[in-house]
């Protein structure tokens, strides 16, 4: 809704949208500056970049430099959400020091028990306040130099997944791997490239979207959720690193049950009984 008064000026925008800035200089013919011309290729949505981390103390720093480098020379407007979810080694301490150096920049949340993926992931959800929200483990295996092949997907998509070429995973977890990727796509007819990598997504799909997944499934549901009402997904490729320290608590058989128990409740709920909600 507009509430100006008609014929009244606009005098801070051209000044605030760095793209249309240079766009005005090139049509008037006066040379762009380098100063002007980063800023132009810097302009886009807002970016949290929130981070889970259970016994990462070996990683979580050298993880945070590389988002925190990646989000310095890519966006203007950006925060990082860190979250410790109960470790019992020195990953809080660590990334209290990194809250500490940046304190405009980095929030830090510490769970004082361990309360599981599923809830670590949704609290930072909750807790990210900028356009769009991209997560990164805290085990230096996902590349977060991703972001600038998603940034300019995010104009035209409201999801874009971090589609992994190589995974190093056991022959048991690749099998969890490929079914969480491909049972969706067959039960639900919605391609969601790698649900369980990381993958940035438009904040307001978390505040609008209700998932009842009690488990990791909850990052797929959401997708499945999202793409039936409307919102467009897109992928690029990234490649996976070995894991250097923590342990991996995705195929535990607990987790997998949870999970799959989620899947079938989630199909009978929207394809069975067509529930939209």
């Amino acid at each position: 809704m507009n509430d100006k008064a008609p014929g009244a000026r606009e005098t801070v925008s051209l000044r605030s949208d760095p793209a249309e800035a240079a766009a005005e200089s090139r049509a008037s013919g006066v040379p762009e500056t380098p100063t002007a011309k980063r800023r132009a290729a810097r302009a886009g949505p807002s970016i949290s970049l929130v981070m889970p981390a259970y016994n990462e103390e070996r990683t979580v720093e050298r993880a945070v430099e590389r988002c925190l480098a990646v989000l310095e020379s890519s966006v203007d407007d950006y925060e990082v959400v860190l979250l410790d979810d109960g470790s019992r080694d020195r990953t809080a301490a660590v990334m209290a020091e990194l809250q500490a150096r940046d304190p405009d920049r980095i929030r830090l949340i510490v769970h004082e028990r361990n309360q599981g993926i599923a809830a670590s992931y949704e609290e930072l959800y909750r807790a990210a306040t900028k356009d769009f929200v991209m997560l990164i483990p805290a085990d230096d295996q996902y590349p977060p130099e991703a972001l600038s092949e998603i940034l300019p997907l995010l104009d035209e998509h409201d999801i874009v997944v971090c589609r992994r070429t190589r995974k190093p995973y056991t022959p048991w977890r690749h099998c969890i791997s490929i079914s969480y990727t491909w049972l969706p796509r067959l039960l639900f007819g919605v391609r969601l490239y790698d649900p369980g990598s990381t993958k940035c997504v438009r904040r307001q799909i978390f505040v609008e979207t209700s998932v009842s997944s009690r488990g990791v499934f909850v990052e797929a549901e959401r997708l499945i959720r999202a793409i039936k009402r409307g919102h467009r997904i897109a992928a690029v490729d990234v490649v996976q690193g070995d894991r250097q320290a923590g342990t991996a608590t995705g195929a535990h058989p607990r987790t997998v049950a949870v999970a799959l128990a989620d899947l079938v409740r989630l199909w009978w709920s929207l394809v069975v009984l067509r529930r939209t909600s």
